[in-house]
């Protein structure tokens, strides 16, 4: 009978984590077992959602990026600019989405807040930060219930969870709003799975369900919550059993249905990458991500808006045939961590089973990211570790709640707390400040790999904003780089010639840049019609006619090169044929209509 008992007492890693005696020492009171503790609950979380609200203060004043996402979700973005019916049912039609995206919740969200705001960030940025106020509030409740209401454990989880300096890009960028709503409610279905599990009410399910499909329709990414039900019915139940699957098949479906779209979407976009990668070093990369997150979630310094991979760069081109050897000790932690929370699960030790568990839970919410498909053109990105933190931190809050129940370590664990805890506010203060706009976003990636050929978009997209800032000349300094780095690339010795033509009066060196823009690739209709412009300008107008009729012949209904056309007939003394060319341009693009 004594074995029986011990043996039950093991197999229960959540219920009463709050009552846990240590040998020799009288044991502490939980907060979650103290009278008046719905007082004491509504404390602590107002003045964790207090703290977090005045560390992401800055992002409030932070503007619309001009440079990186944000003109193609707000700005730009025809689909946020009516909540009418019709404009309602253009967000949901499946197309190729917004950078080979779909998430139609998202798109709605941002349609709201241009309806109320229009180009001025603040009303983003304050939707954004309240999202992440209420999924730190969401964080809360699921670890209070997951843990058997125990105040500390959700506490300590909460708290890290909304001052994570990693969580800054999802909050602090306007276009990561799909990161945040996505959290919203991911985590509202996995608490009404929760309360499902506890009450056996099919209508909760329902709600769960919905949830989720709203989820998957503001990200992808949530595709993983089938596999996290499935850990939280595990841990629930104390044992593993076939019974828990069947309940989680709707939520596959879904899972399965949206993930599918989503990956055809972002291939047809091209935002999948294609095989430049062979099998094994994508493998290499998702282990390196896998430890790589971990170690950012934890000690927060570097972070970056675009992390390179750690190869060199030629042309544009990643040289592969050098071998990481950080690759080799990723792929054995990797291994190793992952092996240690299956074992950590299904053992009867209760530290080990959390642990397991908040692992794991890191483990399948962080897989689907971790560029095994490569999906743009960085290694990882802060953004991918806002759920999945979730896990780790929940461990952290269980081994902080374990050492507070000890007399010896009650003081020391909470000085280690408060510490910890003000040096992630302090970093994530900082890091808003980072994401203010495109040239303190830029600057910062460029002193974290200084002249780093590896972060050309860095200096491209910095230049971009340079030069929409009227500072040519410093933006030309970031183009002479990449140019430097790459002599092949069009786009940036186009925007050289544009600058030495129009900014600096300089028309010569302009015809040199175009003309290099133009022999690293012939078919860039920019280049040709810039050519063309600048010939029509030096007056050599049979040049840039010759240019203008060969875009023409690659794409001849460009507006650009039709007007250009129009001009330069105009020019040589055609006028019936220059009006016919303006009229198709003005056809073709009302911009381009004559007055």
């Amino acid at each position: 009978m004594k074995e029986i008992k011990q043996k039950n007492k093991k197999q229960v890693p959540f219920a009463d984590v709050s009552r846990k005696k240590v040998t020799s020492v009288k044991p502490h009171k939980s907060v979650a077992a103290a009278p008046g503790t719905s007082y004491v609950r509504m404390l602590v979380v107002f003045v964790i959602l207090i703290v977090t609200f005045i560390a992401f203060i800055p992002a409030l004043h932070n503007g619309i990026l001009k440079t990186w996402d944000d003109q193609a979700y707000v700005t730009n973005n025809d689909l946020v600019k009516s909540i009418s019916a019709n404009g309602i049912m253009r967000i949901f039609k499946e197309d190729k989405g917004l950078y080979a995206n779909y998430h139609p919740l998202t798109t709605l969200s941002l349609a709201i807040n241009y309806y109320f705001s229009k180009d001025e960030p603040f009303g983003y940025h304050l939707t954004n930060l309240i999202f992440h106020l209420l999924n730190t509030l969401l964080v809360f409740i699921f670890i209070y219930l997951l843990t058997k209401k125990n105040l500390e454990i959700a506490a300590v989880t909460a708290l890290l969870f909304g001052l994570a300096p990693v969580h800054v890009e999802s909050v602090a960028w306007i276009s990561e709003r799909k990161d945040v709503l996505y959290a919203f409610f991911f985590l509202a279905s996995l608490i009404t799975y929760q309360q499902f599990l506890k009450k056996s009410d099919w209508k909760l399910y329902a709600v769960s369900l919905f949830l989720f499909l709203c989820a998957m329709l503001s990200k992808a990414m949530a595709a993983s919550l089938p596999l996290v039900l499935i850990l939280v019915g595990f841990m629930e139940k104390k044992r593993w059993s076939w019974k828990l699957l069947p309940d989680k098949i709707p939520y596959f479906i879904v899972a399965i249905l949206l993930g599918f779209l989503a990956v055809r979407i972002q291939t047809e976009g091209m935002a999948i990458g294609d095989n430049s990668f062979p099998l094994h070093l994508r493998i290499f990369h998702a282990c390196y991500g896998f430890a790589a997150y971990i170690l950012k979630i934890f000690l927060p310094f570097g972070l970056s808006a675009f992390y390179p991979y750690p190869y060199p760069l030629i042309n544009a081109g990643w040289v592969i045939n050098t071998f990481p050897p950080v690759f080799y000790l990723t792929l054995l932690l990797t291994i190793a961590i992952f092996g240690f929370s299956v074992f950590g699960v299904i053992s009867k030790r209760k530290n080990l089973c959390i642990t397991g568990f908040g692992l794991l839970f890191y483990a399948v919410t962080i897989a689907l990211v971790l560029q095994f498909l490569p999906v743009g053109r960085a290694s990882m990105a802060d953004r991918y570790a806002y759920i999945p933190s979730i896990g780790l931190f929940f461990i952290a809050g269980y081994f902080v709640h374990l050492l507070y129940q000890t007399k010896t370590f009650k003081v020391p664990i909470i000085v280690i707390v408060v510490i910890y805890a003000g040096l992630l506010f302090f970093l994530t203060r900082e890091q808003t400040k980072v994401w203010k706009n495109d040239e303190t976003l830029w600057s910062n990636v460029i002193r974290l790999y200084p002249l780093d050929n590896r972060v050309t978009i860095a200096y491209a997209s910095r230049s971009q904003f340079y030069q929409g800032e009227g500072n040519p000349r410093e933006a030309l300094k970031d183009l002479l780089l990449v140019a430097e780095w790459n002599p092949k690339d069009d786009n940036a010795l186009d925007r050289i010639g544009k600058i030495y033509g129009k900014e600096l009066n300089e028309l010569e060196t302009s015809f040199k840049f175009f003309q290099q823009a133009y022999q690293a690739n012939p078919q860039n209709l920019i280049v040709i019609n810039d050519l063309a412009t600048a010939y029509g300008i030096k007056g050599d107008y049979s040049t840039s006619l010759e240019y203008t009729l060969k875009g023409l012949e690659i794409n001849k209904n460009d507006a650009a090169l039709l007007y250009t056309a129009g001009l330069t007939y105009s020019n040589l003394g055609q006028l019936a044929l220059g009006k016919e060319y303006f009229d198709k341009a003005a056809a073709i693009d009302s911009t381009y209509k004559r007055k």
